[in-house]
């Protein structure tokens, strides 16, 4: 399915004006049975929408909005209309985090999901008790708890937030640049290969991941955050929502 409108959203509480939590499920039933689980894991303040995949739309309901975005997949079939749905708001919604929850025992590629745009994927057998652990996982994610934002400067090529500067080099500038123009956050080796002047064919993966490493390390021990996580067997993911361009 093709968002190509704004959803309407059943509100739980809305408090204040904090961005949210929206569901997505195929049916509301499905989303509001997530959305309660959700609940148990977010402070009373936090608004929780559902919405069906094919619900009604209405003016002045904006997915960006919201702080993150859970895309309930509760069947074999409905796999790619999900990634279809995730590819979509991902396309026009840079700034939320997305979380793909799969339920049922089949398997699926969670790669498609990651490179659609999701930043988190979930595997649920069913949506009952048993993901309460899993869902709280998410919530102690940097991401979710994170409270600091860094502005990459790429005429000063440095780092900085709001009291500490710092300095990188022109190839790690321009690494985390492409990082935060892709939709996805996402970089294979090779397109950091690109980036850092390397021969595509002839590259050493241990070179790479030395230089990822070294800048990985310089971040956390100046603001104390993972910034690039590995996804093995494809490349890295920059953290989302950590880094914004000057």
């Amino acid at each position: 399915m093709m968002l190509t409108g704004n959803l309407a959203t059943k509100s739980q509480h809305r408090i204040n004006d904090e961005p949210g939590v929206l569901t997505l499920g195929r049916t509301d039933g499905v989303a509001e049975r997530f959305s309660a689980l959700i609940a148990r894991h977010v402070r009373a303040d936090i608004a929780l929408d559902t919405s069906s995949y094919t619900h009604s739309y209405k003016k002045n309901e904006h997915p960006g909005s919201y702080r993150a975005i859970f895309i309930i997949i509760d069947s074999p079939q409905a796999l790619e209309e999900g990634l279809a749905l995730l590819e979509n708001l991902r396309t026009v919604n840079l700034k939320p985090i997305i979380c793909a929850v799969i339920t049922g025992r089949g398997a699926f590629n969670k790669m498609k999901y990651y490179l659609a745009g999701a930043d988190f994927c979930i595997k649920f057998n069913t949506l009952s008790d048993e993901g309460s652990e899993l869902l709280a996982e998410f919530f102690r994610s940097e991401e979710w708890q994170r409270d600091i934002n860094l502005v990459l400067d790429p005429t000063r090529i440095c780092l900085m937030d709001s009291s500490k500067k710092l300095d990188i080099s022109f190839a790690e500038m321009k690494i985390l640049e492409a990082f935060a123009q892709t939709n996805n956050h996402i970089l294979s080796h090779d397109e950091i290969a690109a980036i850092m002047g390397l021969n595509s064919n002839f590259y050493d993966p241990r070179a790479l991941e030395k230089s990822i490493s070294r800048l990985r390390g310089k971040i956390k021990d100046t603001y104390g955050t993972n910034a690039i996580q590995s996804i093995r067997g494809y490349g890295y993911r920059l953290a989302r929502g950590l880094i914004s361009t000057a």
